[in-house]
């Protein structure tokens, strides 16, 4: 009798768990780990080139090879020194929104005393002259599974990002955050819940978040793309589940400092709620009643001290 309850108690939460949209966890994690090892077996084959430009600040253009082979790039900026031999510095990953260029974190900003990685995933800003999709939306493109689907590369590339940071003796393992705007901000939380070096992260009017509910709200970036390619199905719904940091965000287990604007039509407020709401570590969510997609001057000078609070130690 015990065994047949236990049976049904377990069928009642996985039938919850379906109606909640809430993927079950081992098989979420079974492909990441999958994903992983296979971006592990990947020679990193970093090519670094000084960017020679008058600023004030160590400017560098990072090439790296990623899952499947794909060759990714990314800048990092690092602040001048002096001769003497420094600490090593804490990091930044930064994630640019779906456009591919406008980044979350300026390289300026390393000025700080941070080295700031901007990556630009494949088929992104300055990623696109080494590959490129071939189709109109990355959110759509190799949908039919999530195995080969865009953001599986995407978010390889952003860890194999941190991999380089880590193997450099002038930045300390121990103190990497990331931090975006739109794709870059879901893309943050995302990455966070799948690599545990990530120490703090900042995701303002995050995209990608809780795509089934977007997938039903008007004029929402996720609802227009899937809609314009006929693709607003179930079995889409289901890939875009691997992606979605609702399903990663019980994983996030570092602070997470997350904004949402009340006209933001593009990203709904609703949808970070419900992230937010997942995550069970230390987090704050600033909600900005009269806020629509765009960059908001309050949040990002408070992104600072909130990345110095968990960065400076």
């Amino acid at each position: 009798m015990k065994s047949n309850s236990r049976v049904r108690l377990l069928l009642v939460a996985a039938l919850w768990l379906a109606a909640a949209g809430v993927m079950p966890a081992q098989e979420l994690h079974a492909f990441w780990r999958q994903t992983l090892s296979k971006l592990a077996q990947e020679p990193m084959e970093a090519v670094v080139e000084p960017v020679m430009e008058p600023l004030p600040y160590h400017k560098f253009r990072i090439t790296l090879r990623s899952l499947s082979g794909v060759h990714f790039r990314a800048l990092l900026a690092l602040p001048v020194q002096g001769e003497s031999k420094a600490r090593p510095l804490p990091a930044i990953v930064t994630i640019p929104g779906y456009g591919g260029t406008q980044q979350g974190v300026r390289l300026s900003e390393c000025m700080r005393g941070y080295a700031i990685l901007q990556v630009y995933p494949r088929s992104q800003g300055e990623s696109e002259a080494l590959w490129k999709i071939d189709g109109p939306d990355k959110l759509i493109w190799h949908i039919a599974s999530p195995e080969g689907a865009y953001y599986q590369g995407a978010y390889a590339d952003v860890i194999r990002g941190i991999d380089y940071l880590v193997s450099r003796e002038d930045i300390d393992p121990a103190r990497i955050g990331l931090a975006g705007t739109s794709q870059g901000g879901g893309m943050a939380l995302a990455v966070t819940a799948l690599d545990p070096r990530v120490k703090v992260v900042v995701a303002h009017v995050p995209f990608l978040c809780d795509m089934r509910t977007a997938a039903r709200t008007p004029n929402s970036l996720v609802k227009s793309l899937l809609d314009r390619a006929n693709l607003n199905t179930e079995a889409a719904l289901h890939t875009l589940d691997y992606f979605d940091p609702l399903q990663l965000a019980p994983d996030v287990h570092v602070p997470a400092l997350i904004s949402a604007g009340g006209k933001d039509e593009t990203c709904p407020a609703v949808t970070i709620h419900a992230v937010f709401d997942r995550i069970p570590g230390t987090k704050s969510l600033m909600v900005y009643p009269d806020l629509p997609h765009t960059s908001c001057a309050g949040f990002y000078e408070m992104t600072w001290p909130w990345l110095e609070l968990y960065l400076r130690r």
